[in-house]
C-alpha cells in the first residue's frame, strides 16, 4: 500500500505530515508556537522500530504544552500498517 502524507515518515525528524492541517510541520515549529492560543497538533512518529500518534496540546493551567504520545499499528488516516514495514517501499 502506498504511504500517504500522515505516515510517510522520510522528513529529517521522521514525523508525517500534521493531521488537523495536512501540512508537514516541524517538531521545532509546533514547540515555539504560542501555546496561549490554544492551539493543538497531532502527527504520526517513527521511533526505531516502533510508531507512535503524538498529540500536542496546551496544558490545564495554559503554561506549556502537554505531549501524550500513543503506540499504534496502523496509520488512523489510510489505515497502512505500519509495524515491520520496510523503509524502501
Amino acid at each position: 500500500m502506498t504511504k500517504c502524507i500522515y505516515c510517510d515518515f522520510n522528513h529529517p525528524d521522521h514525523i508525517g505530515a500534521e493531521i488537523y492541517s495536512g501540512e508537514y510541520i516541524s517538531e521545532t515549529e509546533m514547540y515555539d508556537s504560542e501555546w496561549s492560543d490554544g492551539f493543538e497538533y497531532a502527527y504520526l512518529k517513527q521511533k526505531n522500530d516502533y510508531f507512535v500518534l503524538v498529540t500536542l496540546h496546551t496544558d490545564n493551567e495554559f503554561y506549556s504544552w502537554d505531549g501524550d504520545e500513543t503506540d499504534i499499528k496502523f496509520c488512523p488516516m489510510c489505515g497502512r500498517r505500519l509495524e515491520s514495514e520496510d523503509d524502501d517501499d
